[in-house]
């Protein structure tokens, strides 16, 4: 079995204001036919190899009292038990050793597109790699580059989607630091076996990104670009503190108050 790729195809759904807008990505595909190969477009199918391992359902997105929430709804290999705790971590997949992608932001008004990852403007990674540390949020840029599915796995003896952005490279400062939890979501066939919940604060830079709540993001749950989702998520549930109404005695001296400017009124115009 090797880590193979995907060519996903995604449909933002909308939904209720109390529900984030959903991303979806085929679930549950046959793997027959899948007609891989080691050049773009890779593959027809959505996961090729075992589904248990890298099959993404859906993720979402919400912001709610300064924080920003993704769920990314998955099966993988990444997730192990520790201490009776869900974590992620790196797994083998015939010999090789793999992560989960970073999660990557971009304006929810542009197209992202491999050939230009410019496009790109933040990554929060997952997990601990390289100088990154899982949960924290870098600005892409400068020092912070992009790894390709190719330049992270360095290997040519397996078929993945080896342009895909899947990784940060270099070294930088993080912007703001969040966290990374995983839980038990569904049995792994009708729905995805876990989810993996991605908070962190809504910094003044992942706000300049949205457009009407929305937010495009990617992510592949391998670094080898297998499974991959991609497109704008989200919705308008930005919390902001309320004018209160005013209150009953407030109300009766401004009713008062105006009784007296009437009565002025009416002398001055005798």
């Amino acid at each position: 079995m090797r880590c193979e790729l995907l060519i996903s195809t995604v449909v933002l759904l909308s939904a209720g204001f109390c529900n984030a807008n959903t991303l979806n990505d085929v679930f549950g595909q046959a793997q027959n036919n899948c007609n891989y190969s080691a050049v773009a477009p890779y593959s027809a199918c959505d996961v090729i190899g075992d589904e248990q391992l890298y099959d993404i359902q859906s993720a979402t997105f919400s912001t709610n009292a300064g924080l920003a929430t993704f769920v990314i709804y998955l099966n993988s290999g990444a997730v192990q038990k520790v201490n009776n705790q869900l974590t992620l971590a790196a797994f083998s997949d015939s010999g090789l050793i793999l992560i989960p992608g970073d999660l990557f932001l971009y304006a929810a008004d542009t197209v992202y597109d491999p050939s230009n990852p410019s496009v790109l403007k933040y990554g929060i990674a997952l997990t601990s790699h390289g100088s990154f540390t899982a949960g924290d949020m870098y600005s892409i840029g400068g020092s912070v580059t992009l790894e390709t599915a190719q330049q992270a796995l360095n290997d040519s003896s397996d078929y993945y989607r080896r342009d895909e952005d899947v990784l940060m490279g270099g070294s930088g400062n993080p912007v703001t630091s969040g966290l990374v939890s995983v839980a038990q979501n569904g049995d792994g066939t009708t729905n995805a076996e876990y989810a993996i919940t991605i908070q962190v604060p809504l910094t003044a830079g992942m706000q300049s990104l949205m457009s009407d709540g929305q937010i495009g993001m990617l992510f592949s749950s391998a670094d080898c670009g297998n499974d991959v989702i991609q497109g704008t998520v989200g919705n308008t549930t930005v919390v902001t503190s309320a004018t209160p109404e005013p209150g009953p005695g407030l109300m009766m001296l401004t009713g008062a108050a105006l009784l007296v400017v009437g009565k002025l009124w009416r002398k001055r115009t005798v």
